[in-house]
């Protein structure tokens, strides 16, 4: 992911390049302009910087409106070293022309909002998109203050410049509404069989829709009087064993319980303990889209469920992995109940 780092000003700079307490960040530093002027006189050579260092090149004019603090931002972007080495891209086929592919990665234009330090961009473009419309393609050239600082990013060094070619896809003014665009896409391509506006009103009230349900043929001892029906329905307080897959919409997985689909996704994580999830109905530990889902579902099933957002990771997503206002799907394998409301009250 790009992060953000400390933007410095060319005159702090100075000032510590005068200072015996940091002489190897400053020789860094003063290495790195040399390199970047070379760069830009050979190549740019009409281009002039901004105030904090920043050149950048418009490849298409955009036809859109520019970004304000608080939109939501959907874009390509494709970053490399000046030497033209890539060092991070959402475009699968960019990444495989340059030997940087992982099944790990998700090749996907990138969602965040503007402005906003739970998802920062990293300086450069932070001020760069301030200088496009949406719709624009666009060449930022960045010193590394703008950009990784003196942090190592994948390939790159410390005191790194960076170019960064950007497609500014999409503004995103109210997320909802474009969750439900995409879930309501997802679903007249994959499921035309559902009515899509009474498939989308139970959506929208109860957050969680059953795509796909299956019971898993469970052998019973007929004779057995006491014999458990293997298929119990689920009710809070329940806890219920669980093995998933998630995906986004686009079927990329990002997290799974079963250890042979993380190895056959590229996503195996050796520290990582592969087996069913407890999950304790209405309960904590677990997004809710859990427990309403399985509310729905019957002991010794599969099934195939959409979550929206705001039942999963909400507006401000996960980390890296899930962005903002990110409907999931899962595929779950409801195993039995390993204790029961029933049970904890008879007690």
């Amino acid at each position: 992911m790009i992060r953000k780092t400390t933007i410095f000003s060319l005159t702090l700079l100075s000032i510590l390049a005068f200072s015996a307490c940091e002489p190897e960040v400053n020789e860094g530093y003063s290495d790195e302009l040399l390199r970047l002027n070379a760069y830009m006189s050979l190549n740019y050579p009409d281009l002039t910087p901004t105030e904090s260092g920043l050149y950048y090149k418009l490849i298409s004019e955009g036809n859109g409106k520019s970004p304000q603090e608080g939109d939501f931002l959907l874009f390509d972007f494709t970053g490399q070293n000046l030497d033209d080495e890539v060092y991070e891209t959402t475009n699968a086929s960019i990444a495989e022309l340059h030997d940087i592919f992982a099944k790990s990665t998700h090749y996907a234009p990138k969602y965040l909002k503007y402005k906003d330090d739970r998802t920062p961009l990293i300086n450069g473009l932070e001020e760069g998109f301030s200088y496009i419309s949406e719709g624009a393609i666009a060449r930022f050239i960045m010193p590394s203050p703008l950009a990784y600082g003196t942090s190592k990013y994948g390939i790159l060094n410390p005191y790194s410049s960076v170019i960064i070619d950007v497609e500014f896809l999409k503004i995103i003014s109210d997320p909802e509404a474009y969750e439900i665009e995409q879930v309501s896409a997802f679903i007249t391509e994959n499921y035309p069989d559902l009515d899509i506006e009474e498939t989308i009103a139970s959506l929208t009230t109860e957050g969680v829709i059953i795509l796909e349900e299956t019971l898993v043929e469970v052998e019973v001892d007929e004779d057995d009087e006491d014999a458990t029906d293997p298929y119990q329905t689920i009710e809070d307080d329940d806890v219920i064993s669980v093995d998933y897959t998630g995906r986004f919409l686009d079927y990329w997985i990002f997290d799974t319980s079963i250890k042979e689909v993380a190895s056959d996704n590229g996503t195996y994580q050796p520290t990582k303990t592969y087996e069913p999830i407890k999950v304790t109905i209405g309960g904590t530990g677990h997004i809710e889209g859990f427990s309403i889902a399985l509310k729905k579902l019957k002991t010794n099933s599969t099934a195939t469920i959409l979550i929206l957002s705001e039942y999963a990771y909400g507006e401000f997503g996960s980390s890296s992995n899930i962005p903002p206002y990110t409907p999931l799907i899962f595929e779950l394998e409801v195993h039995t109940k390993t204790s029961s409301a029933s049970d904890a009250e008879s007690k």
